[in-house]
């Protein structure tokens, strides 16, 4: 990556910061969903760490920092493994100084927190470290060359340091629904027009990840530095309501699911089950990628069609199936609700969240580690101590 685009990147995210810091970013899907998407990931990772070698505290350095909120998604984390009382110093980097900035001024209080300008392609701090963490798709702003350069500066780092540590790696899905138009790419002008004034946000080269192409660089990189990993795991984050599924740049084909997801939370409206379904048209991919969209979108559709049924609507879908437990117990759920039904107040109090709740636990259930969500996080466990 030239230093004419990492310059562009840090003036589109210093326009980002206000988005960072408005609590409009903050909806339904943000806290319900992915917040708790990657508190489950997280802390299952941690949980690992502990069982192979307990450190007394957990040393974390997280890249592309922004505000500081992988501090937030670590402490909670622990507190939802029973292990709020364990020491974490923190040590957040990030390529925008803006961000340092404002992040240094709202943790000044926090002395296991800090925060420095910093750009990994070209220094790993030299400090043990049990965690290197990532949350806001960094190594996306990467080639694939300079990916594992990276990873191999940060598997060094470990054999050095003669650590057990986790390198938490998100980067954007290859095949997510939000840019069906750009699936046959690799690296493409991607633009954060979600953001506040994002008609003004100018695009960054931006790195797709398929999930077999991430492993292949991270072994790369180890071998390199003749580094151990134990285990690499894939996840995929917000398969259905990314935030370009909203602007609809990259897919104007599917309605804006964000937006419809949000309002099955907003007590305030009713929301149309039609405008919920998954129908769009997929461009050509890995075999995997079409079986896993088929199953899904299947299930999906039937859990739709289940709360539509029941409030009195009827929606063709190609076909019917049999739902596996637990996603079978929606009908029985909405059946206790009988006797509102019909009323509109009551749909968007309970019936509409309830759906909401079951679509969560479907795509976090069935969510197959490819790159067919907005994010695709890889954990990947190094033993430094051979």
């Amino acid at each position: 990556m030239s230093n004419s685009v990492s310059i562009d990147n840090q003036e589109q995210y210093k326009k980002a910061v206000n988005h960072y810091l408005s609590p409009k970013r903050k909806d339904s899907v943000k806290t319900q969903w992915e917040e708790k998407f990657s508190l489950a990931v997280i802390g299952s990772a941690i949980k690992k760490l502990e069982e192979r070698y307990s450190p007394k505290s957990l040393r974390v350095m997280d890249f592309g920092c922004g505000l500081g909120e992988g501090f937030f998604l670590v402490q909670n984390a622990l507190n939802s493994i029973n292990l709020s009382k364990k020491e974490v110093s923190y040590l957040g980097l990030d390529n925008s100084q803006d961000m340092v900035n404002v992040a240094s001024e709202q943790w000044e209080s926090s002395p296991n927190v800090n925060f420095q300008v910093n750009d990994f392609r070209y220094e790993i701090p030299d400090q043990p470290t049990d965690i290197y963490l990532s949350c806001g798709v960094p190594y996306s702003h990467l080639s694939q060359t300079e990916a594992k350069g990276t990873l191999g500066k940060i598997c060094r780092r470990i054999k050095e340091n003669k650590t057990q540590s986790l390198i938490v790696v998100d980067v954007l899905g290859r095949y997510s629904i939000e840019w069906i138009t750009k699936w046959g790419e690799s690296r493409w002008d991607y633009r954060m027009s979600f953001v506040k004034d994002g008609k003004d946000q100018k695009p960054m080269v931006m790195t797709c990840y398929y999930a077999p192409e991430i492993k292949k660089i991270v072994e790369q990189a180890a071998q390199q530095e003749n580094c151990e990993i134990q285990e690499i795991e894939f996840c995929d984050r917000s398969i259905m309501a990314g935030r370009h599924t909203s602007t609809l740049e990259y897919n104007p084909h599917i309605p804006p699911y964000r937006e419809v997801i949000n309002s099955l939370y907003n007590s305030e409206r009713t929301t149309n089950f039609q405008e919920i379904l998954f129908t769009s048209p997929l461009p050509p991919a890995p075999s995997e990628v079409h079986e896993f969209f088929a199953k899904f979108s299947g299930m999906w559709n039937q859990l739709v069609k289940e709360a539509a049924d029941f409030c009195g609507e009827n929606l063709e879908i190609s076909e019917t199936i049999e739902l596996p437990e637990p996603f079978s117990k929606l009908r029985a759920e909405l059946s206790q609700y009988e006797d509102n039904k019909h009323d509109k107040s009551f749909r968007a109090h309970v019936i509409e969240p309830t759906l909401a709740n079951y679509l969560y636990q479907l795509e976090s259930t069935l969510q197959p580690g490819l790159g067919v969500g907005h994010t695709l996080i890889a954990l990947i466990y190094v033993n430094g101590k051979n």
